[in-house]
């Protein structure tokens, strides 16, 4: 096994929560993300990479990226490169990194192969992975039932839309999806390649700010119920997708709950937002954090004690702006609040505001304060609406 970095880099769309769990777990950290927001700025250097559409949503751009990753590289040596959300529509960023950067993630085949939407179905129906009905082509004009066109290689459920008859085609690599209805969830785990442990079940919210997006990534509750049955069929997901993808660190599968049974709605190959809601579990048993275990599942070891179940629920939720604002210049944002911007930023309408945090006895509860919560912000920055 190689040794560890002492260093990291930091590459997503927002890095806020890979920092916390960097920084917990005694790593020096530095920032590639698309926001550069306060609570990043305080666990150490961060570069703003502009974000653009890739075809299949928001990501960093590519070049931008690049050049940034090379003047990082050019200042220091042997930093481990863990990457966020942002960089599915972009796996070619990642191919032959600067001297000086070590990939600690999957490896950007896996990205490529996931944004192939004839490998993707190809992976899922070879593996027996129960899915939504899934085809390449529009589905007949006569067909009664709702679709949904999905870009491949998204993330936070952008890029995902409802079809209809005679609507164009995205320029993006997409697919066709019959929409079901059921209970959003997804299953957290870390794997070495070979091996892999589940870390948590999670209920997924989504956001209603913006119609033309009526999947948006919302937030997530933790350690979501989950019947046995159900428990073992996704459980065998990631045993089977390890398997044949080499999956290592931290991954996260979206799925449907439909009358007891899942279906697979996504791969996450790389760490995802609801790591957080588990760091708490992680204390004492992988020194400090879940991009710590990352790090070394990524280099072969997957040893540690399993996560122990937590008093408390944990969620969040993501406040989206309802109209064009600029961010008070008072900075008395609230201590359950995260991805906090800088005073005077200037957010659009439907763009991401922050984040709101939350834990209780229960996950009823605390869907209830984070509701209350996110009002509380949009009456915070109510005065910079314009």
């Amino acid at each position: 096994m190689s040794s560890e970095p002492a260093d990291l880099l930091l590459v997503a769309t927002s890095a806020r929560a890979i920092a916390e769990s960097a920084v917990r777990g005694g790593f020096r950290v530095r920032v590639l993300d698309g926001f550069c927001d306060l609570d990043t700025q305080a666990l150490g250097p961060c570069t703003r990479v502009p974000l653009v559409d890739l075809g299949a949503g928001w990501g960093l751009e590519p070049r931008r990226l690049g050049a940034a990753l090379r003047e990082v590289a050019a200042a220091g040596s042997d930093l481990g490169l863990v990457y966020g959300s942002g960089l599915e529509s972009a796996p070619e960023v990642l191919t032959n990194l600067p001297a000086g950067l070590r990939l600690l993630g999957n490896d950007p085949a896996v990205l490529r192969l996931l944004r192939d939407p004839q490998q993707f179905c190809a992976l899922l129906d070879g593996l027996n992975i129960a899915h939504p009905q899934t085809r390449l082509d529009p589905p007949p004009a006569d067909d009664p039932g709702r679709w949904l066109v999905k870009a491949c290689g998204g993330c936070g459920g952008l890029g995902v839309g409802p079809w209809r008859a005679g609507d164009p085609r995205p320029a993006a690599p997409h697919l066709f999806q019959r929409f079901q209805e059921g209970d959003l969830r997804s299953i957290l785990f870390i794997a070495d390649g070979r091996g892999f442990e589940v870390i948590g079940c999670n209920r997924l919210l989504v956001a209603d700010a913006d119609p033309r997006r009526p999947f948006l990534y919302g937030g997530a509750i933790g350690q979501a119920a989950l019947s046995d049955p159900a428990r073992a069929t996704v459980t065998h997901w990631c045993q089977s997708l390890v398997g044949a993808l080499g999956l290592r660190g931290l991954n996260n599968l979206d799925f449907i709950l439909r009358q007891g049974q899942p279906y697979l709605l996504d791969i996450n190959p790389r760490p995802s937002a609801t790591m957080s809601l588990y760091e708490g579990q992680c204390e004492g048993q992988c020194e400090g954090g879940w991009i710590r275990r990352h790090a070394r599942a990524c280099l072969g070891d997957l040893s540690g004690e399993a996560p122990r179940r937590a008093a408390q629920v944990a969620g969040q939720r993501v406040v989206y702006a309802t109209a064009d604002l600029t961010t008070p210049a008072d900075g008395r944002w609230p201590d359950w609040s995260r991805d906090r911007p800088p005073a005077g930023t200037a957010i659009a309408r439907g763009a991401p505001l922050c984040t709101v945090l939350a834990q209780g006895p229960d996950a009823d509860r605390v869907e209830s304060m984070l509701a209350l919560r996110a009002e509380e912000i949009r009456e915070y920055v109510s005065t910079g609406v314009g």
